[in-house]
């Protein structure tokens, strides 16, 4: 299960709280609702590369699918294309 801190633990206890993020995610609540969660630089680090690598997969497919359409001579319009690209940035 994931840790739950206040807002004002973090601040009373911020050296403490750090030190129990080697455990995992923790998650910063302000006035009883989730606000935000805080992990190592480590797992930020790494979740920023797999979301790089998701959106590179992503765009590969969309141009992977162009080229396809392009040699069996079926194309698209510059304005469906851009739909498909803004519609896998909203996938993420």
């Amino acid at each position: 299960m994931i840790k739950q801190v206040t807002v004002t633990d973090l601040q009373r206890r911020a050296a403490e709280v750090i030190s129990s993020l080697r455990e995992g995610p923790i998650i910063i609540s302000q006035r009883g609702r989730p606000a935000a969660v805080i992990v190592t630089a480590k797992a930020y680090e790494q979740m920023e590369q797999a979301l790089a690598e998701v959106e590179s997969k992503q765009v590969r497919e969309i141009v992977e699918a162009g080229l396809k359409s392009y040699r069996a001579r079926r194309t698209s319009s510059q304005t469906s294309v851009a739909r498909r690209v803004r519609a896998a940035r909203r996938k993420k």
